[in-house]
């Protein structure tokens, strides 16, 4: 009887610890969301959103195409209406045949029309809340199309297409330089100042095609999806696209850029040689002059030749010195670039904003209002650029003559 209570308090304590499983879910009763799309309902409240998921199909996936399976696609879509995105998924769960899982949610794509329409300010409001989302997951503005028709492309080399194009982005960003890839918790910060830039996707080919499986038996395949633009966002709204090397203007400004290509002249070749940029790193600053702010940009990067087309002479110095400064006039022409669309748009994308703040607190509070409207379109920005050639290669002499 005296160790009665011993044993009642270690009985206790086993219900305690044995319980931490009483809300698991096993995976066979689930089914795994891979990307998210939200698109423009209609004009009746109550159908505002249109939301779709692309479910995994597990059995695809883990080769069960050798069970009897083959032929099935390795995804599937469904999409609803609701007067918001909550209600839409909801409607959408009876349709699929087991529990929606949002944990394991790689992408989330918003349609053009969307986005410029109606905007994305509240758009993620339920993704902040609900502890099954992660904010991890890249954003992407879909161009000329919905959201829907992308996730209903079938694509090559990659079964599920949200990891295509989740791997695009990434390759994109590292190889290329253009367009960053955007986070769903950075695009909610930059939606706090007001301004953002969020990198689209495109459907080239035909949709109706790429939504067969036969799109993917193709060596060329009818539709394809590309990474493709960077879109200017002001009040959550989509005002603008950047192109080529004028979104790359902005991705040096950002200090996003890992790597790229830079083209030079080479004698009397137009574009003859090819700079890879290895690094880059970019440091803004204010000053206040006249009572008004001054913004000066700083750029320092550093590549090695990696083509020549032309004949010249790499072991010599000069040579290296000329590239170089040639160099920095190209990457000061992107960085321009973008900075006139950007005052263009009256967005301030590259948040200078925020250096005004730190340097003087107090007239910040005094120019925050028409910053972006007024200011910033107006605001001197000085652009250095310092640029390091550190290599030539193995060959120092092109055999070009």
């Amino acid at each position: 009887m005296k160790h009665r209570p011993f044993i009642m308090l270690l009985m206790i304590l086993s219900i305690v610890l044995m319980s931490g499983c009483w809300d698991r879910a096993e995976l066979q009763d689930l089914d795994i969301v891979s990307a998210i799309g939200i698109d423009e309902g209609s004009d009746d409240v109550e159908n505002r959103y249109q939301v779709t998921v692309q479910i995994v199909n597990e059995g695809q996936i883990s080769g069960a195409t050798q069970t009897g399976q083959a032929g099935m696609s390795p995804v599937t879509t469904y999409s609803a209406t609701g007067s918001t995105i909550s209600e839409a998924i909801r409607k959408i769960a009876p349709m699929a045949p087991q529990d929606l899982f949002f944990p394991h949610v790689q992408l989330m794509v918003i349609g053009e029309k969307m986005a410029r329409n109606e905007g994305i300010q509240d758009l993620f409001d339920l993704i902040e809340r609900d502890s099954q989302f992660r904010t991890l997951f890249p954003i992407l503005i879909v161009r000329d199309h919905t959201a829907k028709t992308l996730l209903q492309i079938t694509t090559p080399l990659e079964s599920i297409p949200s990891t295509k194009i989740v791997g695009g982005l990434e390759s994109s960003k590292k190889v290329w330089g253009e367009y960053a890839s955007t986070r769903a918790d950075q695009v909610i910060q930059q939606l706090n100042g007001e301004q953002a830039n969020i990198t689209g996707v495109v459907i080239n080919g035909n949709p109706e095609e790429g939504n067969n499986l036969t799109n993917i038996q193709r060596i060329t395949p009818e539709a394809d999806v590309e990474i493709k633009g960077l879109a200017i966002f002001k009040k959550g709204k989509l005002k603008e696209w950047l192109e080529e090397d004028t979104a790359r203007g902005a991705t040096w400004i950002n200090n996003e850029l890992t790597e790229t290509i830079v083209n030079l002249d080479c004698e009397k070749d137009k574009k003859g040689l090819a700079v890879d940029i290895m690094r880059s790193n970019a440091k803004i600053k204010s000053e206040i002059k006249n009572k008004k702010p001054v913004i000066h940009l700083t750029i320092r990067t550093e590549g090695h030749i990696s083509e020549v087309h032309c004949p010249v002479d790499l072991s010599k110095h000069k040579t290296i010195e000329k590239l170089e400064k040639q160099l920095e006039k190209e990457i000061k022409e992107e960085v321009m670039l973008a900075i006139e669309a950007a005052k263009e748009q009256k967005a301030d994308i590259f948040r200078f904003g925020e250096t005004i703040n730190r340097k003087d607190p107090k007239l910040w509070k005094k120019i925050e209002g028409k910053w972006s409207d007024e200011i910033f379109p107006e605001t001197e920005v000085n652009v250095n650029i310092k640029a390091f050639i550190r290599r030539s290669g193995l060959r120092t002499k092109s055999y070009i003559k």
